[in-house]
């Protein structure tokens, strides 16, 4: 991505811009004088030509010394201007960084006052609106849970004396409904808390090798001697965060599933990778994204779910990123980095 252009601060812009306008009237004042020998003018005088045009050094130097003035004079109200300028720039910059809380100072009668009230107004409406938004999503999440149970009851009821195929379709499909439902829940609490209440020192590694147990897939080993892969973190998320990620390589992937951890750069690199068709590079960033669907998926084929948005919430909770890349020699490679414990 390109970069940003660098920016100058509007105090560097309006001051100097002031300062060079009146040493530019003070020397084309100097240069008139000097031109054409205009002598002061005294009480009752009008401007007279001097007969020897002879430089006028007291002239020059009462220019200055006015430009000097005004100079002074002038600082520290475009100071103040700019000062509350870049002040209204640094709010509106947090609050677009992700610190929804960030207001701007609202002191003052004038037009930047007036501006930064508005920002105010709108932040306020856009943190009520997603507020609401996450409460909702919460509670319908809580909702939908009550009917599930007792779908699951009703079908262990009809499983006595009905036909067991269809009890135990109706169980996967019980089970995919929950398992939604609890990603919706972890996507919602991160939101609402996208930092860590608990934490403690995770072996990445012994997590790992008991998801890649779990789902049949292969740890690969690590370089020997090598230092604990260890992160400050929360050990159910980054569990979940390793089997959504096998779990996205069973079902969107082909066997065998090779899970790697390498130290990189002071961070802790898990890959994860299948023997699939791959992803495009077109959608490698896009497949993170919620219930993300190909053009000319159908239906039946389904999307992508939670799986993989929960993932890079969980790293980027944890202070890290998730990328998709291509594996070297086909397939699809998902790469977390966390930062190492030093």
């Amino acid at each position: 991505m390109m970069a940003p252009p660098p920016r100058r601060h509007l105090f560097w812009q309006v001051y100097p811009t002031l300062l060079v306008s009146l040493i530019l009237v003070a020397v084309l004042g100097a240069i008139v004088w000097h031109l054409f020998g205009v002598a002061p003018m005294g009480r009752g005088e009008g401007l007279s030509m001097h007969p020897s045009r002879a430089f006028h050094m007291r002239g020059l130097a009462m220019l200055l010394m006015v430009a000097a003035v005004v100079g002074l004079a002038a600082y520290p109200v475009v100071r103040r201007i700019t000062r509350r300028l870049e002040a209204l720039r640094l709010s509106v910059e947090a609050w677009g960084g992700g610190d929804l809380a960030s207001r701007a100072e609202t002191a003052g009668g004038d037009e930047i006052a007036a501006v930064a009230a508005s920002f105010n107004a709108a932040a306020d409406k856009a943190d009520a609106l997603l507020t609401a938004h996450k409460t909702l999503l919460a509670h319908a999440s809580h909702e939908l849970r009550s009917p599930l149970t007792r779908l699951g009851l009703a079908v262990e009821m009809f499983a006595g004396g009905g036909d067991p195929a269809l009890a135990a379709s109706v169980r996967r499909e019980i089970a995919e409904l929950d398992g939604l439902v609890e990603e919706i829940l972890l996507a919602s609490r991160l939101d609402h808390a996208p930092g860590l209440a608990e934490t403690e020192w995770v072996d990445v590694l012994a997590l790992a090798a008991e998801e890649a147990a779990r789902a049949g897939a292969k740890l690969l080993d690590v370089t020997p001697g090598a230092a604990p892969f260890e992160v400050l973190g929360s050990p159910r998320l980054l569990r979940r965060l390793i089997r959504n990620l096998i779990d996205n390589a069973a079902k969107h992937g082909a066997r065998p599933i090779e899970i790697a951890l390498a130290h990189k750069a002071m961070a802790i690199t898990l890959t994860v990778r299948d023997h699939g068709p791959g992803i495009p590079a077109a959608l490698r960033d896009a497949v993170f994204e919620p219930f993300f669907r190909p053009d000319g998926w159908t239906e039946e084929a389904g999307s992508w779910g939670l799986g993989l948005s929960l993932v890079r919430q969980i790293a980027e909770s944890h202070g890290g990123t998730a990328l998709c890349e291509a594996a070297a020699d086909g397939g699809a490679a998902f790469v977390i980095r966390l930062p190492a414990r030093q």
